[in-house]
């Protein structure tokens, strides 16, 4: 399990590199073109929303994955190893539930923007939308592979 965390940590964070790079030339070409060429492609706005936020739910798995995202530790760093290790299980657990309730209902909100398209596409604003309950479920993932390895005590948060 642990190594198809690694290689999926690994695409996701190609795949978010790719986004953002594909948002940052977007961007890029919208300022040129509207300020060399009095050219404003309407399609631009929509597309930069939707790579910005395939961009940031696809990073905050590969965050979490990689223990990387901002964490407050101040009064965890003073107990001991064991308390720790307690706590890290329960705080676990509790976020696990948390990304179970965003898949669900995560999922009904892009049910119910199927309909509603961007401004100025055909396409449904639920491709968006769909980037919480994905990305919570990668999240589930690396969270019940970190949960297993802290109950068989392979790592000390």
């Amino acid at each position: 399990m642990n190594r198809v965390a690694d290689i999926l940590d690994t695409t996701l964070a190609l795949i978010a590199g790719l986004l953002f790079g594909a948002l940052f030339l977007v961007t890029v070409l919208n300022i040129v073109l509207r300020n060399l060429g009095g050219i404003a492609w309407l399609w631009i706005p929509g597309m930069t929303k939707l790579l910005f936020i395939w961009t940031v739910f696809t990073g905050a798995a590969v965050l979490y994955q990689r223990h990387d995202h901002l964490v407050m530790d101040f009064f965890v760093s003073k107990l001991e190893s064991s308390k720790k290790r307690v706590l890290d299980i329960v705080s676990n657990v509790v976020f696990l539930v948390f990304l179970i309730v965003l898949i669900v209902y995560g999922f009904m909100v892009v049910e119910g923007r199927m309909g509603i398209p961007f401004e100025t596409w055909r396409l449904p604003t639920a491709y968006a939308y769909l980037a919480a309950p994905v990305s919570a479920m990668l999240m589930t993932f690396f969270c019940v592979n970190k949960l297993l390895r802290l109950v068989k005590g392979e790592i000390n948060e």
